[in-house]
């Protein structure tokens, strides 16, 4: 019974701290974050019904703003002798970077963004992610290397039945993606580049530098003039 109450009891705690409102809540959740994060800088603003796990492996810095109903999910990555799962990593996928999940300086995101940090997400400074935009380290969208080998794509099937791609993402200073926009494993945006609305960053895709994409795959259709954000 008493472990019953205990659990009601952080159950309310985590309800106000994720939706009061106002700037007591923001105040609130700056204060509590602040010392779960791995790092964390000045001015963290995070908005009402913000889900964030996986604190240890999130580093945040200066005037950084989380919008409402953003979802920031990560975990260090698993003991491989305890891993069921087939995990093939593509891209960069140093060790050290899985699981990671780092927002720079003057960084947003935007209302109902999704971030899954299990192969590692890396945003720079003045980086904006749009609103629904959907950044994906991890992902099951894909066969697996052995194709005599039927792999679930669901959470819900056991673990040995599953086969996840993970890639490390990262978004160069000054990169953003519109609304709605996905990105796959793998894929790099390059510094003050911008993805348009539904466009698709694909696995390891590539965008360079200073341009606008967009499509499916998206691909760089117009180079942005110097010193225009």
């Amino acid at each position: 019974m008493l472990k019953t109450i205990i659990e009601i009891i952080k159950s309310f705690a985590l309800l106000i701290l994720i939706y009061l409102p106002g700037p007591g809540g923001a105040c609130l959740r700056r204060w509590v974050y602040s010392r779960k994060f791995q790092k964390c800088g000045k001015n963290l603003w995070v908005d009402t019904n913000v889900h964030i796990t996986g604190f240890s492996m999130i580093e945040v810095g200066d005037n950084v703003r989380i919008r409402e109903n953003a979802i920031i999910h990560t975990a260090p990555p698993t003991d491989p002798s305890q891993e069921k799962r087939e995990i093939i990593h593509t891209g960069n996928h140093d060790n050290d970077k899985r699981g990671k999940i780092i927002i720079g300086n003057h960084s947003r995101i935007a209302f109902g963004a999704i971030l899954l940090g299990y192969g590692g997400i890396k945003i720079g400074e003045k980086c904006g992610i749009g609103p629904g935009a959907k950044i994906f380290s991890e992902t099951f969208h894909h066969k697996g290397k052995d194709l005599n080998v039927v792999f679930k794509y669901s959470e819900g099937a056991p673990k040995e039945e599953q086969c996840v791609l993970q890639g490390f993402i990262e978004f160069c200073d000054g990169a953003g993606v519109a609304s709605n926009v996905v990105v796959l494993p793998g894929a790099t945006i390059g510094k003050d580049s911008w993805v348009a609305p539904n466009s698709m960053v694909r696995l390891n895709g590539k965008i360079e530098d200073n341009v606008i994409a967009k499509g499916n795959p998206a691909t760089a259709s117009i180079k942005r003039p110097h010193g225009i954000s």
